[in-house]
């Protein structure tokens, strides 16, 4: 499972996991590595503050679901 954006709080024998984003590893693309390398590229030819913010996020988010696809290999 991939999830994205999230935090959790831990208290009185309780987890609680909130998530902008999940993903279940069966759905992610095959081609994950893919687009973690154009991500990483896209971070190397980022201009400006914008751009480095957008590439960053897109950067966490491919390697996030290279890892669950991983994880399940």
């Amino acid at each position: 499972m991939a999830l994205m954006g999230s935090f959790a709080r831990i208290g009185n024998k309780e987890i609680t996991v909130l998530v902008n984003d999940a993903e279940k590893s069966s759905d992610i693309d095959p081609e994950a590595q893919q687009t973690l390398e154009i991500a990483e590229a896209t971070l190397r030819k980022a201009e400006g503050k914008r751009q480095t913010i957008e590439a960053n996020l897109a950067l966490r988010q491919a390697r996030t679901r290279v890892e669950a696809i991983n994880a399940i290999s």
